[in-house]
């Protein structure tokens, strides 16, 4: 069985600053999609990025007639960013 990798598949980076939450995605040189959420104190940092991401793609227009919207389907982070993978179902 072998696993086949899509690498066209939107990732959404997520910083963190003066307490509010910060998704990013560049769909192309015009277009820049921005979500920014104060920190729930009641969530974890890895849940307060995963929140704005998904706020995120769930306010974009990225949706076709084959579309029903985007999931988040990974995740991974370096020292200064969250970065989410998401799909559409």
């Amino acid at each position: 069985m072998t696993n086949e990798i899509n690498y066209s598949l939107p990732c959404i980076s997520v910083s963190y600053s003066n307490g509010k939450y910060k998704a990013t995605h560049k769909r192309n040189q015009d277009k820049t999609f921005r979500k920014t959420n104060p920190t729930d104190f009641e969530l974890s940092e890895y849940e307060n990025a995963k929140k704005t991401a998904q706020d995120l793609i769930d306010s974009w227009e990225l949706i076709g007639s084959d579309v029903n919207g985007w999931e988040i389907v990974g995740a991974g982070h370096d020292a200064d960013k969250w970065y989410f993978i998401a799909k559409t179902f």
